[in-house]
């Protein structure tokens, strides 16, 4: 295995040889790193002290002409905070989240850890996911998922975070046109296509941020290629019949996840539902794929809140369905790297 795809090799009894309490929060960070970001930019560090854990934005990994209001980013941040949560519970600690406003970061994540007398055995925990979730940008099988998960998903809708999954033909074509629509309207900035096509590697790239090309189907050879053609071409309107289908015909069921407030604490939970549904998924062999256009770029996020009739902020858009190929990861940063000592 290459180098920048090491950190998805984790053997789960290690963390039994961390002598300290902060020694097991570092080996926790290891699941931490394998959330999904926005261009794969991985904007996030830790900082650890004793027994308490700072999650902060990284700034330098920020991808401004993507996300200029740091939504991505945080959403984010939302993912590997879900992933460091669940692989704590699987360890039988506890945890106490704070989020604290910060001038530097806007927001920042303090979590204390402590450990808990309790035993757990669990061979269905959602760790087990977490290093074979991947973004699947496929084709998803007509075959729908059982009932049982749709609910299981759709409750964890609250207060302040909605969550629909939408399998009704005119409705869901009808998101798809505006995601496409979207797409294409973001490729329209040149500053947009620079930033993108820095993040787009090739297939056999040895950078451990970025998206090799073979993740969107595209072959070895051409991936060399790929960054130039995407820096001065709006590939989306050459691709629009191919992302139609790929939409309606080829994704069973559209997700969004919605909150009640626009702000970076909300950006954070929307993460967290957002990876919590995608281990969900990974565990009944479904894939997931998030859609960031729509919710990223001008006013389309309006169209969407018109079309679901809701007063909610959409904050994410993902796809949901079983797919026959099954996805390559993409490379990561070690838990090392991010984590201030």
């Amino acid at each position: 295995m290459k180098k920048n795809y090491s950190a998805w090799q984790i053997n789960y009894q290690d963390f039994h040889k961390q002598l300290s309490l902060t020694e097991q929060i570092y080996f926790l960070i290891r699941f931490a790193v394998l959330a999904p970001s926005g261009h794969n930019s991985q904007p996030w560090k830790f900082s650890v002290k004793k027994t308490t854990v700072f999650l902060k934005p990284e700034i330098q990994r920020a991808i401004p002409m993507s996300d200029p209001a740091q939504r991505q980013m945080f959403i984010s941040l939302g993912c590997a905070l879900e992933n460091f949560l669940i692989a704590a519970d699987y360890y039988n600690l506890k945890n106490k989240i704070e989020y604290i406003d910060d001038k530097t970061y806007g927001i920042m994540t303090k979590i204390v850890i402590e450990k808990s007398k309790s035993t757990k055995d669990e061979k269905e925990h959602l760790i087990f996911s977490i290093p074979k979730r991947r973004t699947n940008r496929n084709k998803y099988l007509e075959r729908l998922p059982e009932k049982e998960f749709i609910n299981k998903i759709t409750n964890l809708s609250n207060n302040d975070a909605r969550i629909e999954l939408i399998n009704k033909k005119d409705i869901k074509d009808s998101l798809a046109q505006i995601a496409i629509e979207a797409q294409i309207e973001a490729m329209e900035d040149k500053n947009f296509r620079k930033e993108l096509s820095e993040y787009l590697k090739s297939n056999i790239t040895d950078s451990k941020l970025g998206m090799p090309a073979v993740g969107f189907g595209i072959p070895t050879l051409i991936s060399f290629f790929a960054p130039t053609l995407i820096k001065y071409i709006n590939v989306n309107k050459l691709s629009r019949k191919k992302d139609e289908t790929l939409l309606k015909k080829y994704t069973p069921f559209l997700g969004i996840i919605s909150t009640a407030k626009d702000n970076k604490e909300s950006w954070i939970k929307a993460g967290r539902l957002y990876e919590q549904i995608a281990l969900e998924a990974e565990k009944q062999n479904l894939s997931t794929a998030p859609l960031a256009a729509a919710i990223q770029t001008k006013n389309f996020h309006k169209d969407i809140q018109k079309l679901i009739q809701s007063n909610f902020r959409p904050q994410l858009i993902f796809r949901l369905g079983y797919s026959e190929k099954i996805a390559g990861h993409t490379p990561r940063l070690t838990a090392e790297e991010i984590t201030e000592i």
